[in-house]
């Protein structure tokens, strides 16, 4: 564990200050170019007639796109390049046992955010290692968030242990990274 003193507090403040940027709606929904928006524009010429040919369109637009191993896969992957146990990674990211095991056993599984921040934090994966491994779990750390900028923050940093993380998450006011409940897993 460091010590976090006024000068990291300080520093970490900056790093916020220079790195936040606030998002427009219309550049949101634009992709930042100025043009705007059309939803009608990505279905032209595309309109199905009846549920299934809706829901066959969907899953050809997600196979065509999809370009990652499943979270659970990288996970294991990772666990054990690092050379980690399974028991030591849970423990390290304060995961239940239980919820781990979920994770590694359920197809598809999609972890909460908090949950994939944890373990690429307890594996030490820094920069864009660390933005590939959320992107698995369907997440990236976005530059409107103070909670995902301090993230970014120790991830720069190399702060890896959670109560490190923790303790400049409750400087900055923002929820703080906490062991998953069994009862909030799902498929």
């Amino acid at each position: 564990m460091i010590e976090i003193n006024d000068g990291l507090v300080a520093e970490l403040k900056l790093f916020i200050k220079e790195n936040y940027k606030l998002i427009s709606l219309g550049k949101l929904f634009s992709g930042g170019k100025g043009k705007q928006f059309d939803p009608g524009e990505i279905a032209r010429g595309m309109r199905p007639k009846n549920f299934g040919d809706a829901s066959d369109l969907l899953s050809a637009f997600v196979k065509e796109r999809r370009d990652y191993e499943d979270f659970a896969h990288v996970l294991d992957k990772l666990r054990t390049e690092k050379g980690l146990s399974a028991a030591d990674l849970y423990k390290a990211a304060w995961i239940d046992k239980r919820v781990y095991s979920k994770i590694m056993t359920t197809s598809n599984y999609r972890p909460a955010k908090s949950t994939a921040i944890a373990f690429g934090l307890a594996l030490n994966l820094k920069g864009d290692e660390f933005d590939e491994f959320l992107k698995t779990a369907g997440f990236s750390l976005s530059e409107s968030s103070i909670f995902d900028l301090t993230i970014r923050f120790c991830v720069s940093k190399e702060y890896f242990d959670l109560h490190d993380v923790n303790a400049f998450l409750l400087t900055m006011d923002q929820k703080l990274l906490v062991r998953e409940q069994v009862d909030e897993v799902s498929p």
